[in-house]
């Protein structure tokens, strides 16, 4: 898998698209901090707008790391015999080691400086996790999807995820607010004690009880569930293509 990646962050370098995520993962961390009056870099206005900062850092660069699913050329990893496990998991890990290295770490660097006191370790630790869950997610609907109509899929996915659960707990009057807490956009919020999600005019109180545990058991659970799910749609994919090939 080490050449895989190496490999992989050749074609980045070498066609450009490596300083092209630089530059989007990098205004995703200006971005995120306008407010209406202007730069606002503090605890505060990062989590009211930190869904937006995730998915566009994350919609950028996993777009342009499994955009070799759009012109095929991934799929020659799978006529060389590429376990499809590892076609995954490295595209996982680059996206994950990109995403963190260019928006992450200067966005947590850019909160210490200027709002250390209400921005702890504890929440960078919880947000790293919420990370890695999303990068999970949308690498594999990529590879599920086949590159950019997978990420548009998975942005939609991600900005729209409460609103099922709003929409069932107005219209059947059902209690969803124990289901709300292990969505990762309502668990951003909550590692900001931002305890209510608010829409117009539905408002939804979050559940706020054993956030850290949620956001664990949920990034173990989607992240097999997704893996498991691109993994197999690969293997049919080799299949299928050396039935072709017969």
């Amino acid at each position: 898998m080490n050449n895989l990646m190496k490999a992989e962050f050749f074609r980045l370098r070498h066609t450009g698209f490596l300083k092209l995520i630089i530059l989007l993962d990098l205004t995703a961390v200006f971005f995120q901090f306008v407010g209406d009056e202007g730069l606002e870099i503090n605890a505060h206005s990062f989590f009211f707008h930190a869904m937006m900062g995730f998915s566009m850092a994350l919609c950028c660069t996993s777009c342009i790391v499994c955009s070799t699913f759009n012109d095929r050329c991934a799929y020659y990893e799978v006529m060389k015999g590429t376990p499809p496990i590892q076609m995954i998991l490295y595209r996982i890990i680059i996206t994950l080691s990109l995403v963190t290295a260019v928006y992450f770490l200067p966005t947590v660097i850019l909160l210490k400086i200027s709002d250390g006191e209400n921005f702890t370790l504890p929440m960078i630790l919880l947000l790293f996790v919420c990370i890695a869950k999303l990068t999970v997610f949308f690498v594999s609907m990529c590879v599920i999807f086949n590159g950019v109509v997978g990420t548009i899929l998975a942005m939609l996915m991600v900005v729209f995820n409460c609103m099922p659960l709003v929409i069932l707990q107005k219209i059947a009057h059902i209690n969803v607010v124990p289901l709300t807490s292990y969505l990762t956009t309502t668990q951003i919020m909550l590692i900001g004690d931002l305890p209510m999600l608010d829409l117009e005019e539905i408002a939804l109180p979050l559940d706020t009880s054993y956030t850290g545990l949620k956001v664990v058991i949920s990034f173990i659970v989607l992240s097999a569930l997704m893996i498991l799910a691109a993994n197999k749609l690969l293997r049919d994919r080799k299949q299928f293509d050396a039935l072709s090939a017969d």
